[in-house]
Parts: C-alpha cells; sequence; structure tokens
C-alpha cells in the first residue's frame, strides 16, 4: 500500500524546517551494470576478492566485505591487509559516475547534515557536484574508536553541508568498519562517554532521524535509534522515518517499531532508493525555484607545487614545527629537496592518495621526536608514521641506506613503550631543540645525493 499524502507532507515540512537529518547507508551507492544499477557494494566486494585472490561468488547481499574478510582470514592472512587493499580497490573506483539516488539527496537543499554508515566518498561527491559544480566545499567528519572528532559548530551557521562518517572514512589503516568486529568496536566507542562525539549526538538526539538504505537488521536497527535518539524509544518525542528493506521485510522489527517506537514511520512499498526517488519528485513538485543542480565542473589543474620525488619528508607534531623549521633551513642550505609543509598536499577528497605517494616518492623520512609524539592519541604524524613503517618494510635498510630516520629534539627515550617498536629500533639522530649538527647535515645530503644518483642510474 502506498504512503499517504500526510506521510510525505510531514517529512517535507521536517526538510523544510531543517529538523531532519538524513542517515544515508550503502544501499544508496549503485553503480551502471550490464543490467542496469547494482550496488556498489557488490562490485567492490568482487573487485576485493579477485585484489586478494580469495573466492568472490556466492557472497551475501549486504555482507560482501565480511564474507571476503572471513574467506582472507581462513587463509591465515592478515587482517590489516583487508584495509590497505580495500582503499586500494575503492580509489580506482573513484571515477565512476554518483549514483542516481545520492545526487536527488543531495538536490534537497534544506538537508545540512548527512550521516553515513558507508566510507566511501560517494555522498561527498554527490554533495560537491550538485550544490557546488564539483568543487569541493562539503564538511568531512569521521568518527573512530581511536579519536574523537566532533561538528565544528552550529550546523546552521556553516556555509557548506556537512558528512559525518559515523562508521570511519576508507583509508590505508583499519579506522573504518569493513568487518561485523568492526561495527561492535565502532558501536562500543559511540556508547563510550569518553569517545562519542557529543555535539554531533546533541544534533541526533535533537532531530528526527531519515534512515535510508543502511541495513541495521534486528537488534542493531533497534540498538542505533535508541542511542541516536538519548532515551527509550517508547517514550514520546519526534517522528522519525525509516526506507531501508532489511527493516520493512522484517515483520518481527516491523511489530517492535510499531508498539515501542509508535512515532517511527516505515516506508514498505519498496526500496530506499524508490523512497528518494519518490521524495526528490515531491520535493521539486513543491520547490520548482530552487537552485537547477550545476553540472559538475572539470577540476581545474593545480597550481599547488607536487613533493619533488625523492625529496626529504619532515614528519613531525604541530608543537614541534619551530624545531623542525630549524632541521629544514640547514638542509635546504645544503641543497637537499624537503617536503616541510602539509598544506602542499592540496586539502580534498583523495588528501590521503596524495600523502601516501608523498611518501612513498621521499627518499628519506625523518620523524621529528619529543614528549608531543609520545601521545596515545590519533595525530596525524601518527598516521604519516604508519605510512613510512609500510614503506620501509617494503627492504631492509642498512645503515647506509637508511629510508626512517628518527630526530629527537628532547629527552625523551630511545625505549619509551609510547613509541612504535620499529621507531625504537630504528638509529636515532639526537638534536637537541631542533639544533642540526654538521655530521647530520652531512649524513642526510649523502644519502639525499645518493637516491638522486640512483633514480637516474648513476653509481
Amino acid at each position: 500500500m502506498a504512503e499517504s499524502s500526510l506521510f510525505w507532507d510531514t517529512l517535507i515540512e521536517l526538510i523544510e524546517e531543517s529538523k531532519i537529518v538524513p542517515v544515508v547507508g550503502p544501499d544508496l551507492l549503485t553503480v551502471e551494470g550490464p543490467d542496469g544499477p547494482r550496488p556498489f557494494r557488490a562490485q567492490l566486494g568482487e573487485q576485493l576478492a579477485e585484489y586478494l585472490d580469495v573466492a568472490g561468488d556466492n557472497l551475501p547481499p549486504g555482507g560482501e566485505l565480511n564474507a571476503i574478510a572471513c574467506r582472507y582470514l581462513a587463509g591465515g592472512n592478515q587482517i590489516e591487509d583487508i584495509y590497505s587493499g580495500l582503499k586500494t580497490v575503492a580509489t580506482k573506483m573513484d571515477d565512476l559516475p554518483v549514483s542516481e539516488p545520492l545526487l536527488q539527496l543531495a538536490d534537497i537543499r534544506p538537508l545540512k547534515l548527512f550521516v553515513t554508515t558507508s566510507f566511501e566518498s560517494s555522498l561527498v561527491r554527490a554533495l560537491n557536484q550538485q550544490r557546488f559544480a564539483g568543487k569541493e566545499k562539503t564538511i568531512v567528519l569521521a568518527h573512530s574508536p581511536t579519536e574523537v572528532e566532533d561538528l565544528p559548530g552550529d550546523i546552521a551557521a556553516l556555509n557548506a553541508p556537512v558528512v559525518y562518517h559515523l562508521l570511519g572514512k576508507l583509508s590505508v589503516t583499519p579506522d573504518y568498519a569493513v568487518t561485523q568486529e568492526d561495527m561492535v568496536e565502532f558501536f562500543h566507542s559511540l556508547q563510550s562517554e569518553t569517545r562519542k562525539p557529543p555535539l554531533l549526538f546533541d544534533e541526533l538526539n535533537n532531530q528526527s532521524l531519515l534512515i535510508l538504505g543502511s541495513r541495521f537488521s534486528g537488534w542493531l536497527a533497534r540498538f542505533f535509534m535508541r542511542m541516536a535518539k538519548g532515551r527509550r524509544l517508547s517514550s514520546r518525542g519526534r517522528q522519525d522515518y525509516i526506507a531501508d528493506l532489511s527493516v520493512s521485510s522484517d515483520e518481527e522489527q516491523v511489530m517492535f517499531l510499531k508498539s515501542f517506537s509508535r512515532a517511527t514511520k516505515i516506508y514498505r512499498s519498496g526500496s530506499s532508493i524508490d523512497f528518494v526517488r519518490e521524495l526528490h519528485g515531491r520535493w521539486r513538485e513543491k520547490h520548482p525555484e530552487d537552485p537547477v543542480a550545476a553540472p559538475a565542473a572539470t577540476p581545474a589543474v593545480s597550481s599547488e607545487p607536487e613533493m619533488e620525488a625523492g625529496a626529504v619528508f619532515v614528519s613531525y607534531a604541530s608543537e614541534d614545527r619551530e624545531a623542525a623549521e630549524r632541521i629544514k633551513s640547514a638542509l635546504e642550505d645544503e641543497g637537499v629537496d624537503v617536503f616541510f609543509d602539509r598544506e602542499q598536499l592540496e586539502p580534498g577528497n583523495d588528501w590521503e592518495t596524495k600523502l601516501m605517494r608523498s611518501i612513498r616518492q621521499c627518499s628519506l623520512f625523518l620523524a621529528v621526536l619529543s614528549h608531543q609524539t609520545l601521545t596515545p592519541q590519533r595525530r596525524f604524524f601518527r598516521l604519516e608514521w604508519d605510512l613510512a613503517f609500510k614503506e620501509a618494510r617494503k627492504a631492509s635498510f642498512s645503515y647506509d641506506a637508511a629510508f626512517l630516520i628518527p630526530v629527537c629534539i628532547d629527552d625523551t627515550r630511545q625505549d619509551d613503550p609510547n613509541l612504535p617498536e620499529m621507531m625504537r629500533k630504528s638509529q636515532w639522530a639526537p638534536l637537541p631543540g631542533g639544533q642540526p649538527t654538521v655530521e647530520f647535515v652531512q649524513r642526510v645530503r649523502d644519502l639525499y645525493r645518493r637516491y638522486q644518483k640512483s633514480m637516474v642510474g648513476v653509481a
């Protein structure tokens, strides 16, 4: 039975008054196949299975990635490979057109805060395409069990929409949910008073929810709604909407919501894609004067400088910038190219890919160590370290052919347990206060020049 006019009118009024937050799941992500649109996750799963060399047949719809992870781990492999492999495969699919349901959702302009349970960048791309002619202006935030990232402030005061990745954002490190175990960890951290983002949950507690194709089935859907609502589901309050086949096709789930969350409206006339199509049509019928979606602009060729291949990469905590600058200046005085300012990475959806490429192309990785770097919190320099460790493991580096060189600028101990093992085992260069010694500068210069000669085949 089709939903009533009251169902749609009430929903549109909530949108007009900016009192609803879409929770966007993977079911809205589609790609064009030979037989029409198919789920993005299905195609991603097939390509990941091929990349990891595991069987890619009979994958459960909606659970493709978890199934592949289980098959890979059953072969005695390392779980870390799954995340870096998925990053590689998914990045190659960034050039695919954004799916129509996401573009339609992005075209409804009063929607400003989007929560997504997907790690892909498709929703961000849809918003940038529809609202900013392809320019990267959407604010992108992500939760991680190891780091708290919250909303920047009052959503209404921002001049751009916000996409919050509730279950993490695509990365080479395990900071996003792929497996069912990951889901447990993310939901556990979101329940923690010290780990959940308070401003985000204030918004979710005070707004209605529009849950779209998130595939939260069984108790997970109930638990998520309780967590977002901040009170018993049976208590009177806002009206939520669910367009999700995994919910609407589960009669036990429907009965539970009708009994204990009577203000929740369940769309039962089709899929989440059908729902968005009808919502967009009704919205356009009522608001034909809204700005028409601007065509995606051809990305401009950046005038920002790329890192010189073979440059020396200097990684540091922001508090140690002054000391790091002294090291940089001393090396540049000796003709060494130094990659120092992270702004050269040009912020955007693929900043992490650019960072990985920069570290892969550098001749040396200098890690500036101090008490500031002993923090257990997930800081930017920690991501740089992780990528450098991966690069260093590709070959056995001798003292004369070093890649990773820790540079200690205070009395931090080399055996400090808060430092990664690879950092503790590497040969340190003690530079108190960041004052470079003649020996240090000469060593780095010689290693840099040796690398440059190797690149052009000079012995």
